[in-house]
Formats: structure tokens, sequence, C-alpha cells
């Protein structure tokens, strides 16, 4: 079995692709059609993101108010903690996805927010699939 690609999240091999995302998720080649390259934006932050923040702004508004500036204050730091923590997770915002018709449903096969290693499963994908053509123009597959 050749290998074209191994990696800390992805191992790409003649016959499978394996995405080691906290699931793994095992793709067999010969059945991966209509595959295509999509660049996703991410979203706002989560509704538990904020509704957290929000709750903590309603609650310092109102400490505020009763208690004078000096009770809001840690509620403040709080709600800047919770927005510097969303916007940290998410990240530049953009990430990379590898999408095909696996089996007759659309999947996710991979996605990365490195363009490095990102352009480097491509390629190895792309390699595996011109051998996979060749596999079958050559006879060499049963189908």
């Amino acid at each position: 079995m050749r290998t074209y690609y191994r990696g800390p999240d992805a191992v790409i091999t003649d016959t499978h692709f394996v995405w080691q995302s906290p699931a793994v998720k095992i793709f067999a080649i010969d059945d991966l059609d209509d595959v295509r390259l999509e660049r996703t934006v991410g979203g706002g932050p989560s509704g538990v993101e904020f509704s957290l923040g929000f709750g903590l702004l309603i609650l310092a508004v109102v400490a505020g108010l009763k208690f004078g500036a000096m009770a809001a204050t840690p509620l403040v730091v709080a709600i800047v903690g919770v927005a510097l923590f969303a916007l940290r997770r998410r990240g530049s915002g953009h990430a990379w996805e590898i999408r095909a018709r696996y089996r007759a449903e659309d999947v996710t096969v991979y996605t990365s927010p490195d363009p490095r290693i990102f352009n480097q499963v491509t390629r190895a994908l792309r390699r595996t699939i011109e051998r996979r053509a060749l596999r079958q123009s050559y006879g060499l597959v049963a189908g």
C-alpha cells in the first residue's frame, strides 16, 4: 500500500483517506466523487458565548447602578475575557475544506485553517485520485 501523505491529522494511502479529527473518519478513495475545495468563513460567537456575554453585561449594568462602578469592574473584566476567548477560539475565521460525495452523501472529507498543511493534503489526494483513474483505465480494478 502506497502512502501519499502522513501528517498529524490525516493519512492518505492509495485506498483510504483517514482524517484524525476529534472523531476519526475513514473514506475509501474509490467511493469519493465530485471532490471539490471550499473556503469557509467562521461565524460569530456561539450561542453560549453570546448568552454569557449578554448576561454579564446586564449584571454589570445592574451592579453599577445599584452598588457603584467598583462593583461592576470585575464583571466588565469578565465580559472582556469572554469576548477575547470567543475571538481567539474563532481564530482568523477562515478555513479550507475538502468536500465530496461519498456513497451518495455530501460530506466534509477534511478541513484545516492552515493553508500549507491543507495544500499538502490536497496534493496528496489529487495524486491518489489520478492514480485511481489510471488503475481503472488499465482494467486493474473490478467495478
